[in-house]
């Protein structure tokens, strides 16, 4: 007697997909994670000397530009890579993430863990005189950290991690940006002035200084920089919009401030005269640093390069790439 097996099409189809699917989740498995190849952060040196790039999962190239066919490559794999900074001597380099670390790079040795307490380290500037950090946490507190041992010296509440926290140029006030930008003392965390009446205007993220106009400057999520006199503390310029958050901001010795959201064009604006164009073409990922000729700007891209641009004559001068990106 013949018997005839039957088969239920529902199940053989079930069954060729679920084939299918468990190929397709070997072949991902097999496959290494995707580079992120966009930079991040970049920091000078004072002098020049030293040029450090990072990627956001923490990979990190630092330059001697007096030999800069020998680059210096580590990985700080404590979260996402928020800030770089180097000490006013340039003998570290400071690394604000999920925790806080700090590199010798003319040492060459591995990057060394200041605090691994899981703070998220929005930013991480240095005292004038390199031995405090000033940084800004994702619990909102303002802490300056003894450089050497890690421990805390001063901490005030309250700001926010979407906003810088510096040293204003001579060192004796402390300016936050996020929702409510303020000056503190330096020394005592008291409060000396806000800047703003409460969330008069959205949060504002990046802050730098014009010595030239004694001002201090600040970047909004409105699209405009806006400008007080470090005296006074009163508002004395505000740019015209760009259609994104000003994420980054340098100021030049000509005159002319720099800002951009990241991604996006490169702005040039003249307080005084209220001019503002772009910089076409340039179109950074990272924060835009001054180069040491006050000129020309300093920036990482979306592919893993770092350009040089000439505001003057509003072309790129040089870029290089970050090795293994």
């Amino acid at each position: 007697m013949k018997v005839e097996i039957t088969r239920n099409p529902v199940i053989v189809a079930v069954s060729f997909c679920a084939v299918l699917l468990s190929g397709w989740i070997v072949f991902i498995g097999s496959k290494n994670p995707p580079v992120d190849r966009r930079v991040s952060n970049v920091a000078l040196s004072a002098s020049g000397r030293w040029l450090a790039a990072g990627t956001a999962q923490g990979k990190i190239t630092v330059w001697d530009q007096t030999r800069p066919d020998a680059p210096q490559e580590l990985t700080f794999p404590h979260g996402s890579l928020n800030d770089l900074h180097f000490s006013p001597d340039e003998h570290v380099l400071a690394i604000a993430s999920e925790d806080l670390g700090i590199y010798a790079p003319a040492a060459s040795t591995a990057s060394r863990l200041l605090r691994s307490d899981h703070a998220n380290y929005g930013s991480a500037r240095f005292s004038l005189d390199g031995q405090e950090i000033l940084v800004i946490t994702g619990n909102a507190l303002i802490e300056t950290i003894d450089a050497r041992s890690g421990a805390v010296r001063l901490k005030v509440c309250c700001s926010s991690i979407y906003g810088d926290a510096v040293f204003t140029p001579d060192g004796q006030e402390i300016a936050n940006a996020g929702h409510w930008p303020r000056l503190w003392d330096a020394r005592s965390g008291r409060l000396v002035a806000p800047l703003t009446a409460n969330r008069e205007i959205s949060t504002f993220r990046p802050i730098t200084f014009d010595a030239s106009r004694d001002a201090i400057l600040m970047g909004s999520q409105d699209g405009r920089v806006y400008a007080w006199n470090l005296k006074t503390k009163r508002r004395i310029a505000v740019s015209p919009p760009q259609p994104a958050y000003v994420d980054t901001i340098a100021v030049l010795t000509n005159g002319w401030i720099t800002f951009a959201g990241f991604g996006r064009d490169v702005q040039l604006w003249n307080p005084d005269t209220g001019q503002r164009r772009p910089l076409a073409a340039a179109r950074p990922t990272s924060n835009l640093v001054p180069a040491p000729d006050g000129t020309s700007i300093i920036f990482g891209t979306a592919d893993g390069t770092i350009e040089y641009w000439d505001v003057r004559t509003e072309q790129r001068l040089r870029s290089v790439r970050i090795p293994g990106l």
